[in-house]
């Protein structure tokens, strides 16, 4: 009998290592934000655009601060591109900014993003974006 039970443990435990595992009803809490969004673009000619907005919890946010960085891809690292960095603080429940800065050379960027909004719903939200484009210098 306790041979008969060692095996069932055994097979239930080896089969339970198959079983997959879904994700897709996860949702992320946050203290002081509802939103937060951002959009890379680069023009042919190789005008980069980068604009972000956060929606906070209505009377909650009483700080926020988006850093915002244009970064050239060098093999593995990421370097920010010369007048490619800015920061902006709003203290408004909800927040647009864009900046733009023209391109030199062709090669993969990227759009790098941190937002941290501080409320008194909790402990700041720090969330980071990175979004990625290719541009090839006509």
């Amino acid at each position: 009998m306790k041979k008969l039970i060692a095996v069932i443990l055994c097979f239930v435990t080896l089969f339970s290592l198959f079983v997959p595992v879904y994700a897709s009803g996860i949702t992320t809490y946050s203290n002081n934000i509802n939103t937060t969004s951002t959009v890379f673009a680069i023009t042919s000619t190789g005008k980069a655009t980068v604009t972000s907005n956060y929606t906070g919890k209505s009377g909650l946010v009483t700080k926020a601060t988006i850093k915002t960085k244009i970064q050239k891809r060098f093999g593995l690292i990421w370097i920010t591109v010369d007048c490619g960095e800015w920061t902006d603080t709003s203290t408004n429940t909800s927040y647009s900014v864009s900046h733009t800065l023209q391109l030199l050379k062709s090669g993969t960027y990227r759009a790098h993003v941190e937002f941290k909004i501080e409320g008194t719903g909790g402990s700041p939200d720090e969330i980071t974006k990175n979004i990625e484009k290719t541009y090839t210098k006509p």
